[in-house]
């Protein structure tokens, strides 16, 4: 500890001696000891003398440990520079206040857990690994008591164990345990590095798949949001550094059929690839072709809808603290996406490293959006261009690969409506299978329901779907041609009615 004529201490510091105090830096720089509750009083000497203030209201109250202080710097004007102090006597340290002692090596403080050969931690990551989650465990347990024993409750060692723990209990189908550990280590990122640290991002992560697997979706996204929004306050909006945040936000509105916001970020990270010169660039792909993908799933929703409603109604608006975007959002632009696939095959093209391969995929993707719209013409003519040049370059076998028909959308219907609680018995699975031509255009026709379980429960619902599905065409010799005996699958869940209420339901018909 550093003193000198312009050292600032409060009143507690004086007392102590300032042997409590975490970081005790006093010297040529400032201290100043902040009490946790009640009256700061700040106490500043210099070659004037000593003058006391206090944090609420004024106080001149002179201290007996601050005459102290004074006597000592007058004795000593030395004490405060840069030159190391001689070694102590042994009636000097006799004498000496209590310093905080060091804290305890992790190492001795494990004692044979500690593996020499590296990190315990790491051998418990590939037990995760090979699905040994009650071996992790057990090891973990012990493991944080002995780093908090040895630290303290808040040390940033204690994230990743924590980390670790929460996904051995994940592992074991113990989600409510899981958001626990997850949640503590959020709670020791926030403490050790600050409220908005990038840090706690992955236990965020985490704790939004735990929520997700616990069936809270809404407080899952808030998590998922929240991780955004830390990001964004450590990088800014147009750092790559937010990209990967950008795009499983994204990825998580699409998947929750929020297509309007997933838009806006995928919006979003073209700008920040246009901010740091790579528009245009194979890095803006993923960007390019999520924006077509909700464009598709605006008109082509992925579940049935009914005739008298609109998709893009029934589509989720971003809302909450999540509802200003830095982009202007569009709604029911279809062009929008089809240039958006159409400079996915121009980057695809430019690039030097992409093989055939990429190009003719991209190729198709465009072909499958005009067929989707009922643009047959140019859907058909890009079919047969990518067909003659997988045939010219010979790395795919053309014949094999549009030998049959590729499903390409599916409005999946709704599962039946379970029975009363007190009716039904445990949930199970069904199926429906149905047989059918696909035609040149990639409709279906002629269909025929070949096996059902339990028969009869979802045949016309999954019909109907059918209906509107659309598949890319079959070919050969390079012309789309139709294709019969397609056969569709579609499993579905539902609670079948228990026999009591079967039997009660007679009882019911006897008496009338």
């Amino acid at each position: 500890m550093r003193l000198n004529s312009r050292t600032t201490l409060t009143e507690e510091d004086l007392v102590s001696g300032c042997v409590s105090v975490l970081t005790c830096q006093i010297g040529s720089s400032t201290l100043e000891r902040r009490r946790p509750m009640g009256v700061q009083r700040t106490m500043r000497l210099n070659a004037a003398g000593l003058e006391a203030r206090c944090a609420k209201g004024q106080c001149q109250r002179p201290l007996v440990p601050l005459l102290v202080v004074i006597a000592l710097l007058s004795a000593n004007p030395s004490w405060g520079d840069d030159t190391p102090p001689a070694p102590e006597t042994a009636s000097e340290v006799q004498g000496a206040a209590p310093t905080r002692p060091s804290p305890q090596p992790i190492e001795e403080a494990l004692g044979e857990a500690f593996d020499d050969t590296g990190s315990p931690l790491d051998a418990v990551a590939v037990d995760i690994e090979n699905a040994e989650y009650a071996k992790a465990e057990a090891f973990l347990a012990p493991y944080l008591r002995a780093v908090e024993a040895a630290r303290h409750r808040y040390h940033p060692d204690l994230v990743r164990p924590l980390l670790l723990l929460g996904d051995a209990r994940f592992g074991q189908g113990n989600y409510p345990g899981a958001l626990d550990s997850y949640s503590q280590a959020v709670q020791v990122s926030r403490v050790s590095d600050g409220l908005f640290t990038s840090n706690q991002v992955e236990a965020v992560y985490r704790q939004s798949e735990a929520l997700q697997r616990l069936g809270d979706g809404e407080a899952a996204t808030r998590r998922e949001e929240y991780a955004y929004e830390v990001l964004a306050r450590a990088y800014g909006t147009e750092d790559e550094a937010m990209l990967p945040g950008v795009f499983r936000l994204a990825r998580w509105y699409k998947d929750a059929y929020n297509i309007f916001a997933a838009r806006a970020l995928y919006q979003q990270a073209l700008k920040i690839y246009g901010a740091n010169g790579k528009a245009g660039t194979p890095r803006a792909i993923p960007a390019l072709q999520g924006l077509a993908e909700t464009y598709r799933m605006e008109r082509f929703p992925p579940f049935y809808v009914d005739d008298r409603e609109s998709p893009s109604l029934l589509a989720t608006r971003p809302g909450g603290r999540f509802a200003d975007y830095e982009v202007p959002l569009q709604i029911n632009s279809f062009p929008v996406a089809e240039r958006a696939l159409q400079e996915v095959i121009r980057i695809r093209q430019q690039d030097a490293s992409t093989g055939p391969t990429p190009v003719s995929e991209a190729i198709l993707d465009l072909a499958d959006w005009h067929l989707m719209w009922e643009h047959f013409r140019k859907a058909h003519t890009l079919y047969e261009h990518v067909y003659d040049r997988f045939e010219k370059v010979g790395n795919v076998d053309a014949a094999t690969y549009f030998a049959e028909p590729l499903l390409l959308h599916f409005a999946a219907p709704k599962d039946p409506r379970p029975p009363p609680a007190g009716e039904r018995d445990e949930q199970t699975e069904g199926f429906v299978e149905v047989q059918f031509q696909v035609s040149t255009n990639g409709s279906v026709r002629n269909m025929e329901v070949v096996a059902s379980e339990p028969e009869g429960l979802m045949d016309f619902p999954v019909r109907r779907s059918l209906r509107g599905a659309r598949y890319r065409p079959a070919m050969i010799d390079g012309k789309a041609t139709p294709y019969e005996g397609e056969i569709y699958r579609h499993e579905f869940k539902y609670f079948p009615r228990s026999e009591k209420a079967d039997e009660d339901d007679e009882d019911k018909e006897e008496d009338a």
